[in-house]
């Protein structure tokens, strides 16, 4: 171990989480699905993107967002952001507060937030009790991360009840796959094919955003997390900022998930990091049971929970 992970002051490791927040809140903007350009619904595609975005930057200021701030992530004219912004104000969906000029997301986006929660994607609420679990064993910050496309999302956070409190991820960041533990182990559990067509569609916002994983990097790093079992992040993006993750196989879609414990160097090396790992893989046969199991029970039929990860080459 380093002995500059071990000296940091807490404050410092925190702040260094930062990095990859603003690069989570960029990517909403500048990291669009292919499949959207030229859809012929641009507008309503821009509106939901900005309705997004106020959500996530909102999130960690309660005094609100302004005008400016979305326009500058966002890299839209100001005048054209305050058109959408006043549509979704109308709509319910966003909030001006009075007398500061803010904004922040309304009581229609609550609602359908609510509406939403009522049939929530089984893997979201079954993988819960496993975060609690784990974040309470490791004393450490736990997450749930899904696969969207050539992205991955932070779908769930647990804290632990340790000094540590890792802000790097929080719910609604959205990375280029490869970038965090999480989104590793799930890249290196796709097909050899897969992976370098993600690591392709992506070459343009990892050079720009994420200069230290090179596409040789990522592969070296896909190569180990296969041979090791699990994905480990040794501060590639926030220095100090380590995780350690493991595959969710869901029945049906394959591994489109994963478990990942965040912390500092000294709390994921050596015997601990092992420990850790052999629990987030027990909650993961636990995750994919109960997963396998509810389809079974809606009238799926029996699904093995390992039978739908699909085959890579060696």
């Amino acid at each position: 171990m380093r002995e500059d992970a071990t000296s940091d002051p807490l404050e410092t490791v925190r702040d260094r989480g930062q990095i990859t927040r603003r690069s989570a809140t960029w990517n909403i903007v500048h990291a669009m699905d292919e499949s959207a350009a030229g859809s012929g619904a641009q507008s309503i595609h821009r509106a939901l993107t900005l309705l997004n975005l106020l959500g996530v930057m909102a999130r960690d200021r309660p005094d609100g967002v302004t005008l400016a701030d979305l326009a500058h992530v966002s890299g839209r004219p100001k005048a054209s952001v305050h058109r959408v912004l006043n549509a979704l104000v109308q709509l319910g969906y966003a909030e001006r507060i009075e007398p500061s000029g803010r904004y922040r997301l309304g009581l229609q986006s609550q609602i359908l937030g609510e509406l939403a929660g009522e049939r929530t994607d089984p893997l979201l609420r079954l993988a819960s009790p496993s975060l609690v679990r784990i974040a309470e064993l490791s004393e450490d910050t736990t997450f749930l991360t899904v696969r969207q496309g050539s992205f991955s999302l932070c779908a769930r956070r647990e804290e632990g009840f340790g000094e540590i409190r890792n802000n790097a991820l929080a719910v609604g960041d959205r990375h280029p796959l490869g970038v965090g533990a999480g989104s590793l182990a799930i890249l290196a559990a796709l097909e050899d094919a897969e992976v370098e067509h993600v690591i392709e569609v992506n070459g343009e916002i990892m050079s720009r955003r994420y200069p230290r994983i090179s596409a040789d990097v990522l592969r070296g790093i896909v190569d180990r997390t296969r041979r090791d079992g699990y994905a480990l992040n040794e501060g590639l993006v926030a220095p100090g900022s380590w995780a350690v993750a493991v595959i969710i196989n869901v029945p049906g879609r394959g591994p489109t998930a994963a478990l990942s414990v965040a912390s500092i160097e000294p709390r994921l090396s050596g015997a601990r990091r092992d420990e850790l790992v052999a629990v987030m893989k027990k909650e993961a046969s636990v995750i994919e049971a109960s997963l396998a199991n509810q389809q079974h029970d809606e009238g799926a039929g029996p699904v093995s929970p390992r039978a739908q990860a699909p085959r890579r080459t060696s």
